[in-house]
């Protein structure tokens, strides 16, 4: 059994998630969660009590294979100097995390790459497609959360983006589709 653990970062919410490829590589999705860094405290702080969190998530699913959403260098409309720093701090701090506890870098994908790579129609999928795409390629009802009112949370959509760019990078793993790394 190969483990792959897929992570969608950002400094508001974290999707995480968890994927198996046994020996025929088949392709297994085993779970997908979130976590919320803290708001409080200085970018320091926050990374640090963030890095505790996932380090924990890491130590207890020993993956072998870490997948990180890579960050967007420029969010039109949205992309503030200081937004891309704080959102680059997070994910460049995981993956440092990632790669002192397996000894090996992470995989790094960009958002579109990923989308290109699980698509099934020739339209690209939007955000709020993922749930239901990756649904489909590994044959489960995804797992939403609901709040208590029993409305979908929105950091559902965090934790498919997990799922699909774990799911990405076990389709490069299974030979479903080839990497467009170097």
């Amino acid at each position: 059994m190969t483990k792959v653990l897929g992570i969608d970062c950002s400094s508001t919410t974290i999707g995480y998630s968890v994927l198996e490829i046994d020996s025929s590589n088949t392709i297994k999705f085993i779970s997908c969660d979130y976590i919320k860094p803290t708001k409080k405290g200085s970018i320091l702080f926050r990374i640090a009590d963030t890095r505790n969190k996932i380090e924990k998530i890491v130590k207890d699913i020993k993956p072998d294979h870490v997948v990180i959403e890579d960050i967007i260098q420029f969010m039109s409309g949205a992309s503030t100097a200081k937004t891309i720093i704080t959102l680059t701090s997070f994910n460049r701090m995981i993956g440092l995390l990632s790669y002192d506890l397996l000894k090996k870098e992470p995989q790094l994908f960009s958002v579109m790459t990923i989308r290109h790579g699980i698509k099934l129609k020739k339209e690209l999928p939007k955000k709020e497609d993922i749930p239901e795409l990756v649904s489909k390629h590994l044959n489960i009802k995804f797992p939403y959360q609901k709040n208590k009112k029993g409305n979908i949370k929105p950091e559902n959509l965090d934790m498919a983006d997990s799922v699909a760019v774990a799911l990405y990078y076990c389709f490069i793993l299974t030979n479903k589709i080839k990497s467009k790394k170097k």
